[in-house]
């Protein structure tokens, strides 16, 4: 009680503090000069409020630390107030869109809210990439402004990939096991996977399919040889310098690579078979020359559209997002084993650098992806279903049985780093036998040399 009322009444310890000063001043002692000084430092310490602190730590959470801290935290603490929470998404997924999907994002973000009264959302729209996309955007927020960081962020499978090396994401798994549910395709567990830790949850897939107009090109081929016989212009990126459907049809003919994590050593027999098939469809006018103009995805759907071929390889996303009328979706045909094909996503992320705001973050993630409400959205956003119940809400029951067999058989496209390598060899091997300009077994010890090589 003394203590506090001598902080009520500080000038009654200012006297001895101004009795010592005058002493020190009159004295002439060496250390006279320095008199103000000292005195201005005990009176400091005096008239200086005792405001208690707390220790602040220097060191910044990883996303390694977090599963460990977080471990101790299962609950959003009541302490913490008011959250604003921030959502970062490209612009297909921007819940102001005027459309079916988007009408269902924004209701479902605005129940959360109710449903967690002290919780406000913010949605910004980010460009998908370049210098000012979502990725790129991170990096920079996160170099200069940490606080400025979104609290979940929406990132393609590629990005997710580049997120977790950067540090710009934290492991999911540290919050919840919720992809440990069975409701969950195999394809969009491994999406979120990296290094061993989960990193989201996904709630977009695409897949590479086969699209036709069944009045001409007939029933589903089961095989590549019964789609060559057909004998009919198929449109495809064939100068796609990441080689997707080459590499694809390499997976279907005994090569493994897409679960690698570095360049993995190439089967000569899968590639010779790889680069028969296109020899003999070139030869069938199935991939005709034109397919070595093709870059890009859109370009092969636009050909497909202006009736220069009447079956494309092109993403789920595209079709169901852009439905013909005369068009139906096939999966990939199979080569000597059943068909495969390379999947890629987009994954709801944990951004958050305030590890105290994760466990809410992480409860928003599972609400976006509850089952219920992807039944729904799923097909009014043009997605491949992440999770098996997500297929019942579709109407059309064949394109039902096509999107769950493409669901069961797909595969994570290989990493971006094996794309950026392997993915200009075999484009070029691909194109110089579409050109006639080489064969199978040569085009095959081509890229086998030059992987062995580089």
């Amino acid at each position: 009680m003394k203590f506090k009322n001598l902080q009520k009444q500080p000038w009654r310890l200012l006297l001895p503090a101004v009795l010592l000063g005058g002493i020190l001043v009159l004295s002439g002692c060496d250390f006279a000069s320095n008199a103000t000084q000292i005195f201005n430092q005990i009176v400091g310490q005096i008239v200086q409020p005792a405001t208690p602190t707390l220790p602040v730590s220097s060191t910044t959470i990883t996303p390694a630390q977090t599963k460990t801290q977080q471990a101790e935290i299962t609950t959003p603490s009541p302490e913490l107030g008011i959250l604003n929470l921030v959502i970062w998404v490209p612009p297909q997924f921007d819940p102001q869109l005027d459309s079916i999907a988007a009408k269902l994002l924004r209701d479902r973000i605005a129940e959360f809210e109710q449903a967690n009264k002290d919780v406000f959302i913010q949605v910004r729209v980010k460009p998908a990439s370049g210098p000012t996309g979502i990725l790129e955007s991170l990096s920079i927020t996160n170099g200069a402004a940490e606080a400025a960081m979104p609290s979940i962020v929406a990132l393609s499978r590629s990005d997710l990939e580049t997120a977790v090396s950067r540090k710009l994401i934290y492991p999911f798994d540290s919050y919840s096991t919720n992809i440990d549910g069975e409701d969950w395709y195999q394809y969009a567990r491994d999406m979120v996977v990296v290094g061993g830790s989960s990193y989201g949850l996904p709630f977009f897939g695409d897949a590479l399919i086969l699209v036709n107009r069944p009045d001409i090109i007939g029933a589903q081929p089961q095989s590549w040889q019964e789609a060559l016989k057909r004998g009919e212009p198929l449109a495809f990126p064939a100068a796609d310098p990441q080689a997707l459907v080459a590499l694809s049809i390499y997976q279907a003919a005994g090569g493994d690579i897409g679960s690698a994590q570095r360049i993995p050593p190439m089967d000569e027999v899968a590639l010779t078979t790889t680069f028969q098939l296109f020899a003999d469809g070139a030869s069938a006018g199935v991939f005709p020359l034109w397919t070595t103009q093709i870059q890009k995805d859109v370009e092969a759907w636009t050909a497909y559209n202006e009736l220069r071929s009447n079956w494309v390889i092109t993403w789920s996303s595209r079709y169901l997002h852009d439905q013909v009328e005369d068009s139906s979706a096939l999966s990939m045909p199979m080569i000597d084993k059943p068909s495969s094909t390379f999947v890629d996503g987009w994954v709801w992320c944990i951004s958050d650098p305030q590890s105290e705001h994760n466990p809410t973050n992480a409860r928003l993630i599972e609400f976006l992806t509850d089952p219920n409400f992807l039944e729904e959205w799923s097909s009014a956003q043009g997605a491949l279903p992440v999770r098996p119940s997500s297929l019942v809400g579709w109407e059309d029951q064949n394109l039902r049985h096509i999107l769950e067999r493409v669901a069961l058989s797909g595969i994570v496209k290989p990493r971006t780093e094996i794309l950026t390598f392997l993915g200009p060899i075999l484009t070029e091997q691909v194109i110089q036998i579409l050109s006639g300009k080489t064969t199978a077994p040569i085009a095959a010890q081509e890229v086998m040399e030059r992987v062995e090589n580089p």
